[in-house]
């Protein structure tokens, strides 16, 4: 018997059997990874932009994807609470089971800060206000002995603010503005004020 060639025989057997072996792993493991990965399956992020999530959600369940609110902006033109933005964007090709991350419109405006304006010129007051972001800004006259500070501020129910208070951007701000007089009581033009003021500057 022929040992050198009767271990060259069986060396070349272990070695096919293990190259074999090796095959059907990478095979099995391709074909794992492909179900796995759902290799091939896409759907497309539908148009939900404008929807409520009770209307969205039915979208979301027909494509096989999942979705999660992650943030809220507030856009004063759109309806509260419907989707603003969808993270991957509509139309993208993306894989069954994905979750699909939602921005939602706010309910509420964005919350601002009152500034300390109190014994500030009418002027100053409301272009600090509306350069803060304040979108409704109107003035009222009060018996006062110096003309034309801010000695009070408002809201539209009567309530008073003060510096540190947080409240909506779209909150409609009442100015109370020293007439310089004992008994005065008007509303005034607050465009016309800053519109004013803006010409004083650029002459």
């Amino acid at each position: 018997m022929n040992l050198k060639k009767y271990f060259f025989n069986v060396y070349t057997f272990n070695l096919m059997v293990a190259v074999a072996i090796a095959v059907v792993l990478i095979l099995l493991t391709l074909a794992w990874l492909k179900v796995y990965t759902n290799h091939g399956q896409q759907v497309t992020v539908p148009d939900v932009k404008g929807l409520q999530l009770e209307s969205a959600t039915p979208l979301f369940t027909l494509q096989k994807l999942q979705y999660a609110v992650v943030d809220s902006i507030y856009v004063k033109n759109k309806p509260a609470g419907c989707i603003i933005e969808t993270v991957p964007p509509v139309g993208t090709h993306v894989k069954e089971g994905r979750t699909i991350y939602l921005t939602l419109n706010a309910y509420t405006a964005h919350l601002l800060t009152i500034p300390s304006i109190i014994d500030l010129s009418q002027p100053s007051a409301l272009r600090i206000l509306t350069t803060m972001g304040f979108e409704k800004v109107s003035s009222k006259t009060v018996p006062g002995n110096y003309a034309d500070l801010v000695v009070a501020l408002e809201n539209d129910r009567g309530q008073r603010l003060l510096a540190g208070d947080r409240i909506p951007a779209n909150t409609q701000l009442i100015l109370f503005i020293s007439s310089g007089y004992e008994a005065v009581d008007s509303t005034v033009d607050t465009e016309a004020v800053l519109e004013s003021e803006s010409a004083e500057y650029w002459y």
